[in-house]
């Protein structure tokens, strides 16, 4: 899939408050995965095909809730999030 057929989908899943970060892509140009944000403790993931992942952080627990590299978060599987491609 193209970065355009991405942004695409995620836009018509309507979440607001939702913020593309960063786009991974395959040695052949194709997008690999997509990261995204919903305010400061939301992470969100998609892998090539669309499926849908997220990673929410726990604002009790100690430590950095700063994420700068959101590709080694451990997120969970979530289809509420997947996407539909047109």
């Amino acid at each position: 899939m193209k970065t355009i057929d991405f942004e695409t989908a995620i836009e018509a899943l309507g979440v607001h408050g939702l913020e593309i970060t960063k786009f991974s892509y395959q040695v052949n140009g194709g997008v690999a995965a997509v990261y995204a944000r919903m305010g400061e403790l939301t992470h969100l993931m998609w892998d090539a095909t669309g499926r849908g992942f997220i990673f929410e952080i726990n604002p009790n627990q100690e430590g950095c809730t700063v994420v700068s590299h959101p590709e080694y978060l451990d997120y969970r599987r979530d289809p509420d999030f997947d996407l539909k491609f047109e």
